[in-house]
């Protein structure tokens, strides 16, 4: 997240269809008072403390950009309104059953109203050119409170059909992976030093920016019959994420580059990070001592007036970030058991055909694998789990269409309900990164091999031990599958060296390099399409059982001699390349073969 800005595009302006509507542009013009631009960012057109710390920054199209948004309104990267489209529309719902809930929507509107990012109310009618998404009240997560959603996907008419999902495609939050990484770099560069772990939230981070007077018009809520304009960001929105991160990414940026914060993660709103134990700062508005670079940040957030709360700032050396708890004396991460089960339910429920049928929208199929794939932070292992979930949405768009659950799919969700009860923590201390380069030959828990397939084989070779393995091209193989069997060595090269435990040799770090690069991509992101998945799904299960860690990477085709003359038979030209070499017959993991081995 912290290089975003150096690369990002500019944002979007308003388009011209819309900009020159003259119904939308009388509205504006008849009603004033109703559209404003709210944020506490201080954006004074002439100067503005956030402007300076970003005038020496790379990218300053985007830059301009942003503080464009932040004077004049963000446009949430929507297209011109569809010709379909009415000039005016009420996608408004009944309002709760429930009073406790009712009572909970007009105290956030009257909160909303005190800060001023909600106009005052218009009366029970839309103005032309209005659009109006309704608003629901849900229960947040193990309280007994509440929070608003609102829905801009609701009706036939939605304002997040106007957003096309590839237009706020690229960019990655932080997770755990990079928060691991910055873990084991500051424990090389601090060998025994106490670690701490800290976390920042910003308050209703969304809502602080706002959005174009030509966005706001289609941001009207109802609330007991009576309309109000919302003016800001809001969730719910599709494109509302991406102007949140096209905003912060240059906080981010300025906190490395102008606080010296090195270690500084990002997801959404939250912040996080280690420090040195022993490195705290006064942190004057809190009256307490923090961790050097959390209260550097929050002096950072002070400066450019974004709001904070005191007890979203939390530090320790045990914490739970983004949902995992993550340990910086143990240097672990770890699932929590009530996030573990929970993750359990939500897949066992998204598989139960008994009492949910075969089919799920594309609504619920992509919140369920946004939610799969955040665990994955943890269970990086079990990624190949969603391949066909991805290829039976891909080139869908209607949210509400239902998916059915074929047999692929079921069994590959069960293999990772099985997987994910079982998952052990990341430990970061045994995850150390390292490359095929760090092996030393000769010490028992490495080890090494070369694969390769051609037209009639497939061939494994162990140099360090001389031995050399061939087997002739399985029948049952998909057709079409361009790299299957290469992709097919590598996997047979890990249950090769599985089943060396029965000699008493238990491999824990294992290299392989291979002449294919699509076979290297696949083994390294874990991600294929489903004719290569059932490779993928094989290894795992042999990766998992033995907790053995495996590096896969490219070698030149001209280095990889004696695999590839393995592959072919050619046992003269293997043996002319190492004398010592030992052959053997083998045969391929059956479950790699997929549905052909059935």
């Amino acid at each position: 997240f912290g290089s975003l800005s150096l690369t990002h595009a500019p944002l979007p302006d308003v388009p011209a269809g819309i900009r020159s509507d003259p119904v939308l542009n009388a509205t504006l013009k008849a009603h004033p008072e109703l559209f404003k631009i709210v944020t506490p960012i201080n954006v004074d057109v002439h100067h503005t403390f956030f402007a300076d710390l970003l005038s020496d920054h790379p990218n300053q199209p985007f830059v301009l950009s942003v503080l464009k948004g932040l004077r004049e309104g963000f446009w949430p990267f929507a297209d011109a309104k569809p010709a379909d489209y009415p000039d005016t529309w009420d996608e408004v719902r009944d309002p709760p059953d429930d009073e406790t809930a009712r009572n909970f929507l007009r105290s956030q509107r009257d909160e909303e109203l005190r800060l001023g990012r909600y106009s005052p109310s218009f009366g029970p009618d839309l103005l032309p050119g209005m659009y109006a998404m309704p608003v629901h009240v849900v229960p947040k997560p193990h309280s007994n409170k509440f929070r608003l959603v609102n829905d801009q996907s609701a009706g036939a008419f939605s304002l997040n059909s106007m957003i096309r999902p590839e237009s706020i495609k690229g960019a990655v939050l932080d997770g755990m992976p990079p928060l691991g990484a910055d873990l084991r770099e500051i424990r090389r560069a601090f060998p025994g030093v106490p670690l701490i772990l800290w976390k920042s939230d910003v308050s209703q981070a969304y809502r602080h920016l706002p959005v174009s007077f030509y966005w706001q018009l289609f941001q009207a809520v109802t609330i007991d019959g009576l309309r109000y304009i919302d003016r800001c960001n809001l969730f719910g929105g599709r494109g509302s994420l991406r102007v949140w991160m096209a905003f912060y990414c240059l906080v981010h940026w300025i906190a490395q580059r102008k606080r010296g914060i090195k270690y500084l993660r990002t997801y959404v709103d939250d912040n996080f990070g280690p420090e040195l134990r022993s490195c705290v700062e006064w942190y004057a508005p809190y009256n307490k001592l923090l961790p050097r670079a959390q209260a550097r940040l929050l002096r950072l957030w002070d400066d450019i007036n974004l709001p904070h709360e005191e007890e979203k700032q939390l530090a320790g050396v045990q914490l739970t970030i983004i949902g995992f708890s993550v340990d910086a004396d143990e240097l672990s991460i770890t699932l929590p058991a009530e996030s573990r089960e929970r993750l359990l339910s939500e897949v066992a429920s998204f598989i139960d055909t008994a009492s949910g049928g075969r089919r799920r929208s594309l609504a619920q199929f992509r919140s369920f694998m946004g939610y799969v794939n955040w665990a994955f932070g943890v269970m990086p292992l079990l990624k190949p789990s969603l391949s066909h979930c991805y290829a039976k949405i891909a080139g869908k768009n209607n949210r509400h269409a239902g998916i059915y659950l074929n047999a692929p799919i079921l069994d590959d969700l069960r293999w990772l309900l099985r997987h994910a009860k079982l998952a052990p923590p990341i430990c970061l201390l045994e995850s150390v990164a390292w490359s095929p380069a760090d092996l030393v030959q000769g010490v028992a828990p490495d080890e090494f091999a070369l694969v390769d397939a051609s037209g009639s084989g497939l061939g494994l070779y162990f140099p360090w031990v001389h031995w050399g393995f061939h087997c002739l091209r399985p029948l049952s193989a998909p057709t079409g599958a361009i790299f299957f069997f290469e992709a097919l060595a590598i996997c047979s090269a890990v249950h090769r060296v599985h089943g060396w435990r029965r000699a008493n040799r238990r491999v824990q770090r294992l290299a392989i390099l291979s002449d294919n690069t699509n076979s290297v991509a696949i083994f390294n992101t874990l991600r294929a399409l489903p004719l290569y998945n059932s490779i993928l799904l094989s290894t795992v299960d042999i990766l998992l059982d033995s907790g053995m860690q495996l590096r896969v990477d490219h070698i030149p085709g001209k280095l990889n001699v004696v695999a590839d003359a393995l592959s072919r038979g050619q046992f003269d030209v293997a043996r002319a390349t190492d004398p010592l070499i030992k052959f053997f017959t083998f045969t391929p993991p059956r479950d790699a073969l997929g549905a052909c081995a059935q």
